[in-house]
């Protein structure tokens, strides 16, 4: 992981290109540019409210704020994994062009997914500014973790997809999957008290990443109290485990990218 951090330093003008290159082509492939980035997020709230409040009159009081918290953490590490399985495959011209270290292909999207992260909950805080705190700082932690996580995974999946194509095209069914799984749109209490599944199911479903950053940032931007810091700083340190080994795994196969590209 050092040597991640050496190569960040020694390309960063690179790196800081491709970013602003990313952002640019968002902003440019739409009309609307920078106010999707707000719109966004918005929308599929207003949907998921529409259904789970109106429709089937379910939730409790701010279920928009609750959705929104779950939506756009779902949608930066989801569209981080999309983005990071495709990395390698989308550049390969580059990289026959320009020595770069390949890992700075992949890092460059949970950075970018990041940034629109940080938009989607600064939303959150102006629309709940009440519950503002000293502690809305701590989100730092979960968006570390977050960054972490999917970087990692990110990186194993750009090395699949160099070899087995059809990986990009599975993801998205496993990703909305986990969406369902993951309790974005409902509280993690209502899969506990369902009595028919498993303890050693439910053990399984709390050890869930993303579950612990969901929950540490609803608890900080909609009670706005401090959050239960040992299940993220156990997800960071996992997290940092995980990474050194996507790592390790990145750089043995690095060797054979560009032929098999």
């Amino acid at each position: 992981m050092i040597q991640l951090f050496q190569n960040i330093r020694r390309h960063r003008y690179a790196l800081r290109s491709q970013f602003t290159i990313n952002l640019k082509t968002t902003i440019s492939s739409t009309q609307l540019g920078v106010l999707w980035w707000v719109l966004d997020p918005l929308l599929l709230m207003g949907i998921y409210y529409f259904f789970v409040k109106i429709v089937f009159e379910r939730g409790g009081p701010q279920y928009h704020l609750f959705a929104l918290c779950g939506i756009v953490t779902w949608q930066c590490f989801s569209r981080t994994l999309v983005l990071s399985s495709t990395a390698l495959t989308r550049s390969a011209g580059l990289i026959r062009q320009i020595a770069l270290p390949l890992e700075l292909y992949v890092v460059v999207q949970p950075l970018v997914q990041s940034f629109y992260y940080c938009i989607g909950l600064g939303i959150i805080f102006f629309w709940n500014m009440q519950a503002a705190s000293l502690a809305s700082f701590s989100l730092l932690l979960p968006l570390c973790a977050l960054f972490l996580f999917s970087f990692s995974l990110g990186c194993i999946l750009s090395i699949v997809q160099v070899h087995l194509r059809d990986t990009a095209k599975f993801l998205p069914y496993l990703l909305r999957l986990g969406f369902y799984v993951t309790p974005i749109l409902y509280a993690p209490e209502r899969f506990l008290k369902i009595q028919a599944i498993p303890d050693i199911c439910k053990e399984i479903y709390l050890a869930n990443p993303i579950l612990i950053i969901v929950t540490a940032v609803r608890e900080i931007l909609l009670e706005g109290r401090l959050l239960h810091v040992e299940p993220v700083l156990w997800l960071i340190g996992v997290s940092l485990i995980l990474t050194q080994c996507a790592i390790a795994f990145f750089r043995f196969n690095a060797r054979t990218i560009p032929t098999a590209l």
